[in-house]
């Protein structure tokens, strides 16, 4: 709990940085003046558009999820709601946490082999990020951190899918290695360890199955497309000039500040991304915010109240969710 508090500390004061720094030199008249004359019409395909992307986030798990179990659509795409709605409203970024044991409780499979698919799910997206990244700094000037960020994530991320494929390809190995780390433990506490390890490698099954990379992967292009298709439409509601890869870069900064710790639902990081990238297209200081305003809304309050609902339908308490008390 002691733990819990001080992240969510860290993350508030961190979120509070952001909104400073997005909010110095703002013409509130224009903020004002952007939000009235915005074309309201164009956040519902923009809703509808960030809506498709978590199902299709929901789809792909599927595939993911099939070494361990063929599961049903319906039951992922509930937790995956609900974990947006976790991350949304609760803090420590519990909503991942709390997704490997919503569906573990619905479709009867390991919280670990769970979990482990949803750590892959976020190598894959990690990748398709880093493909965008290269994308937008071959056809803007991109600022030099941006490339720095790429190299790490380039770093971590290929160690991470290694490390993932050797614990399946080399299981054995893994294991002997493992209990001689925790060979000091009391014998119920390494039987725990042992099995939730085997499950987490059962998860990891998809990792050397290459016929699931194509679906994998077209799924990621509907996934990471309809969030693009989801900034361009509140770009056009807030009547910015700007072309289609403006709504690419912005997709970018904010994946890239969504990385950072901050409070439940990534408020700051998201309006300083929104203001850094715009401030790149010359957008003016106080438009930009509007822009990240309203984008922000159109990505907090739908997901959240469809998670609410699901949540609410199977008797889940948010209370139980931030202890992940789910049985």
């Amino acid at each position: 709990m002691h733990a819990m508090k001080r992240k969510l500390l860290l993350g508030v004061a961190v979120s509070a940085l952001f909104l400073y720094l997005s909010m110095r030199g703002i013409d509130w008249g224009s903020f004002r003046t952007a939000i009235v004359q915005a074309r309201y019409e164009f956040l519902l395909p923009a809703i509808v558009c960030t809506m498709l992307g978590h199902f299709s986030r929901s789809v792909r798990w599927k595939f993911m999820m099939s070494p361990i179990k063929d599961c049903r659509v319906g039951p992922l795409w509930s937790a995956t709601a609900i974990a947006f709605m976790v991350n949304n409203l609760l803090p420590a970024r519990l909503g991942e946490f709390v997704r490997a044991i919503a569906i573990g409780r619905t479709e009867r499979v390991s919280k670990s082999a769970s979990f482990a698919t949803i750590v892959y799910e976020r190598v894959v997206d990690v990748f398709a990020l880093i493909i965008l990244i290269w994308y937008c700094s071959v056809r803007i000037s991109a600022p030099g951190w941006l490339g720095r960020s790429t190299e790490i994530l380039i770093v971590f991320n290929v160690a991470l899918f290694v490390l993932l494929f050797a614990m399946v390809r080399w299981r054995r190995r893994f294991r002997a290695l493992l209990a001689r780390a925790v060979r000091a433990l009391p014998t119920a506490t390494q039987r725990r360890v042992h099995t939730s390890a085997d499950a987490f490698i059962d998860g990891l099954g998809v990792v050397t199955k290459p016929h699931a990379a194509l679906p994998i992967t077209l799924l990621s292009v509907a996934v990471w497309g309809f969030a693009v298709l989801g900034v361009y439409f509140c770009v056009l509601a807030m009547n910015l000039t700007l072309p289609f890869l403006a709504s690419v870069f912005l997709i970018v900064l904010v994946s890239l500040g969504s990385m950072i710790p901050s409070a439940p639902a990534f408020v700051g990081t998201i309006q300083y991304a929104c203001v850094l990238g715009l401030g790149l297209y010359d957008a003016e200081r106080g438009q930009a915010l509007a822009f990240s305003t309203v984008y922000h809304a159109t990505q907090f309050f739908p997901i959240t109240l469809t998670g609410l609902y699901y949540a609410w339908r199977s008797h889940l308490r948010l209370s139980e969710l931030s202890r992940g008390e789910v049985a």
